[in-house]
């Protein structure tokens, strides 16, 4: 054996520091592996396949979230790209307006100074400044994960190519009469001082009080309407009594006038269909300057408009709570109420409650003059083209989800009261009319005038990355035709969380089918919800998100990323702890020792490598020449691949790395490799290269199929296989694909073998056979032909059981012998010098003892009516499982027992 042959073979411990150092996403980036062209589809023929990035925030950091999605999108771009396609992958960074600029300013305010202090201009020089300095972590955090994105293509949302095609996005749905700019009630928050999107706000469960308040009518003063509401400071801000025509308790009531407690305005109560006759008192007080739907009642009935609460969340009334914080004027107003003698009662009352996801503090639904997206006739085609197919959604069930809220889309509030972002394209002249042009010089061209001041605000983060299949193949705005469109456009497979369906993947869709005319993509994944093992959502404020990259440094990327998809199912929940990656870094180095182990045998059998390249290159197994365990696992090996090949197509991901897992460490680590080591001890020397050289190449085939999991320890595992130099990468190779001849394969009697040992392995775990003990199996053949073809099994069957077998016909069973029936076929283990008969007896007899003590307090319980009666089905039915479970282990106890005391 050659010292090259010694130096190819691993080392002995894995090392994921080292391994994932030396392939690095750094190295695959300098080759260029991950480099996409569409020359190669346009001119070349090749089938294109492109995955969209979704563009993780320019102030994030690297999260369970994203390690589960870009592994996913990591597992389909590698595996496509493996099968020939020009798989590219397209990445980039959102600018993440209130994210930051609300980082920007948190810095400022430490040396004193704050955005206004700066000015526009100079401020947003800062915030270039600090992006430029910082932004750049997710990146290089997403690198050290491994993912194969073309980073050349890596778009900024604020690069100057997708500011000119959001500026002509919005210019032309504007004169298309899609964007228009009107008063409507917005979620606002009094900490940034802006618009939030739905997706910004986040609902947590609150405790407040429900007070009920009562309001005398002017005409009968003795009388009052009882309401109940959480918001008693919008008192003074009330316009009407709401009830429901229906309600028979109000009917008379309506068109009387009552009187608003301490503003002591007069309002109507009015009839409205809206009101729910369950909630509350069944009467609702309107007030629309601070609800939505207050607001669509109030517009039904032309009713006035008051605000009592101001940008900052202070209270601008003229009642006495002018200045103070909304929260604090509830108080003091609930206070008064009592004082005043119209306070009813008050009661606990926990809701769901929007919260700004940047600022934590309670968003103020508030009245301003907003810019909007007319969605009707957007959404409406977009419905269509996935409810026809054209776009496959995984689950199928979010299709239900997505229609539900394409049916009653509202119109999009897109403007943003930051300095950080798209500025509006929108300028106003001295009489209040609008001009929205592509500069201000068109402005001034359009108005006639150059007196114009363009809008302050900017444009909502999502409506630059709602082009985002367009602008990371190059549109700037003009027409939607260049290579990159043409080879990659639409896109494949879009990896995302279904809590964006609606933010995201159906705004992406309505502008691919508005500037382009075609679906952006053809199949969205929705990955799973991470939570941990208590079922909670992870979140800072829990301490129960763990950090993936401490977690990395702990068991390794492939670990982790091998566990995450393992343990999350299309469509389910995903329960982590970081004690699961167990499970991964386990599976690594079971695959690290069996590579050495396959390798340590090709150098006993090889004199060197260029011996060993010379014979692998050309081997291919012939089914004539295999042995039994050969033709076995080769058998296992092409259904492994034909599942493996099917579970892609239907995005089962879950499934693929399970079947590997499965495949590695029981067909080809417990079964295969350990026959054949038996096998090698008396082949001919032909032979023996040959066993050598099947079990590098299925070793070798499984390498590549796991690639798109685990891509470092694979990449290093295929270059110690044959002389393969740094610049070439498993990434480029083909991926294995099933063979005809292997389907169906007669793999003779292995299997009869594997469950013959696995009834002798079964035993002697049954009876406490220590394990260095050879023990004596007799095998009473059920027939004379099958006697030769058992015997040729006998040296792995007693290699695998540590056991001398006979395999006869006419076998009269042992005294005391343990036995088992297989196909037909008795075993009979005869048990005497293997044990102490008296302790194991004396051990069963205790164990079935205290078995029966337990079928005995079962079944009382069972017979309990009032049990079975009053307890959950469920509850019962676990108690009826445990019986069953508890009596068949007593039957195999009680004969384990009579066995010994034959």
């Amino acid at each position: 054996m050659s010292d090259q042959l010694r130096h190819s073979n691993l080392e002995k411990t894995y090392n994921h520091h080292d391994v994932e150092q030396r392939w690095s996403s750094a190295h695959w980036e300098e080759l260029g592996v991950y480099e996409a062209e569409s020359s190669r589809v346009l001119e070349g023929g090749k089938e294109s396949y492109t995955v969209l990035m979704p563009p993780p925030n320019v102030t994030g950091s690297l999260t369970l979230g994203h390690v589960l999605n870009h592994t996913l999108q990591d597992i389909f771009i590698r595996y496509q790209r493996m099968q020939g396609r020009e798989a590219l992958w397209l990445p980039g960074t959102d600018h993440a307006g209130i994210a930051t600029q609300t980082v920007v300013e948190k810095k400022l305010r430490k040396e004193g100074i704050s955005r206004h202090d700066l000015g526009r201009r100079e401020f947003l020089d800062h915030v270039w400044q600090w992006r430029d300095e910082y932004g750049g972590l997710i990146t290089r955090q997403l690198r050290k994960l491994g993912i194969s994105c073309d980073w050349r293509r890596n778009l900024f949302t604020m690069d100057e190519r997708a500011s000119k095609a959001v500026r002509h996005a919005f210019i032309s749905l504007y004169r298309d009469g899609l964007i228009y700019r009107g008063k409507r009630i917005i979620n606002w928050c009094p900490v940034s001082q802006t618009a939030l999107s739905d997706e910004e706000v986040i609902m947590k469960s609150r405790k407040d009080e429900l007070v009920y308040v009562s309001y005398p009518l002017v005409s009968r003063p003795e009388e009052s309407i009882t309401i109940a509401t959480v918001r008693p400071e919008t008192i003074l801000a009330d316009v009407a009594i709401a009830v429901n025509p229906e309600d028979p308790r109000y009917r008379d009531l309506i068109g009387e006038l009552c009187v608003v407690p301490v503003a002591g305005r007069h309002i109507p109560v009015i009839a409205d269909s809206y009101v729910d006759i369950e909630f509350g008192t069944g009467a609702l007080k309107i007030t629309p300057a601070h609800d939505p739907n207050d607001y669509d009642v109030a517009s039904r009935h032309n009713l006035p408009v008051i605000t009592v609460v101001g940008r900052d969340g202070r209270m601008i009334d003229d009642f006495g709570y002018r200045g103070m914080d909304r929260f604090e004027a509830r108080k003091k107003i609930v206070h008064d109420l009592e004082e005043r003698g119209n306070l009813v009662r008050t009661e606990e009352y926990e809701h769901n409650v929007g919260y700004s996801e940047r600022a934590d503090v309670v968003v103020e639904p508030y009245l301003s003059e907003q810019w909007f997206v007319n969605m009707k006739p957007l959404a409406e085609k977009a419905l269509e083209v996935v409810e026809e197919g054209e776009i496959t959604f995984h689950p199928r069930h979010w299709l239900s989800t997505y229609r539900h809220w394409m049916e009653n889309i509202q119109d999009w509030c897109i403007s943003r009261q930051l300095w950080w972002g798209h500025r509006i394209p929108a300028w106003y002249d001295s009489e209040g009319r609008t001009w929205v042009a592509e500069s201000y010089e068109e402005a001034c061209h359009l108005a006639g005038t150059d007196k114009l001041v363009q809008d302050e605000d900017v444009l909502d983060t999502w409506f630059s990355s709602w082009l985002w299949p367009l602008t990371t193949l190059g549109w700037d705005g003009g027409h939607c035709d260049n290579d990159d469109i043409r080879a990659f456009y639409p896109t494949s497979t879009l990896v995302t969380g279904p809590d964006i369906i609606f933010f995201w993947v159906a705004r992406m869709i309505m502008a691919g089918l508005y500037f382009k005319g075609e679906i952006p993509f053809r199949d969205v994944y929705f990955t799973s919800i991470i939570r941990d093992l208590k079922g909670r959502k992870l979140s800072k404020s829990l301490g129960n998100s763990p950090d993936p990259l401490k977690v990395i440094d702990t068991y390794g990327t492939d670990a982790l990323r091998f566990t995450i998809v393992y343990i999350a199912p299309l469509g389910q929940d995903v329960l982590f702890g970081e004690e699961k990656c167990e499970l991964g870094r386990n599976f690594a180095t079971k695959i690290w020792n069996a590579t050495r182990l396959v390798f340590m045998q090709r150098e006993k059998y090889f004199t060197d490598m260029d011996e060993f390249s010379s014979m692998y290159r050309e081997f291919r197994p012939d089914p004539d020449a295999c042995s039994g365990p050969e033709r076995w696992i080769l058998q296992r090996y092409h259904a492994l691949l034909e599942g493996y090949h099917q579970a892609f197509r239907q995005f089962r991901l879950n499934d693929i790395v399970r079947s590997l897992y499965e495949f590695f460490r029981g067909d080809y680590c417990d079964w295969y490799l350990e026959a054949m080591k038996i096998e090698l001890d008396t082949a001919a020397p032909e032979d023996a290269r040959a066993k050598v050289c099947l079990a590098i190449s299925v070793l070798e085939g499984v390498m590549k199929l796991l690639h798109p999991v685990m891509p470092f320890m694979t990449d290093e595992i295929w270059h110690h296989i044959l002389d393969r130099s740094a610049e070439e990468s498993i990434s480029l190779q083909a991926m294995p694909q099933p063979l005809e001849q292997w389907r169906g394969l007669d793999v003779g009697g292995f299997g009869l073998v594997q469950s013959i040992v696995s009834e002798i392995r079964s035993i002697r775990a049954l009876f406490s056979v220590p394990h260095d003990m050879e023990a004596e199996v007799i095998v009473k053949a059920s027939r004379q032909s099958a006697v030769a073809e058992l015997q040729s099994y006998s040296p792995i069957i007693s290699g695998l059981t540590r056991s001398r077998v006979d395999i006869v016909v006419d076998a009269v069973r042992p005294p005391r012998s343990a036995s088992a029936v297989v196909d037909g076929h008795e075993l009979f283990v005869p048990l005497k010098g293997l044990i102490s008969f008296e302790k194991e007896i004396a051990r069963l007899e205790k164990e079935v003892a205290n078995v029966m003590a337990y079928v005995k307090r079962l079944e009382k319980k069972l017979s309990n009516q009032g049990f079975v009666a009053n307890a959950p089905e469920e509850v019962v039915r676990k108690e009826q499982e445990k019986l069953h479970e508890a009596q068949d282990n007593l039957e195999k106890l009680q004969a384990n027992l009579h066995v010994l005391s034959d």
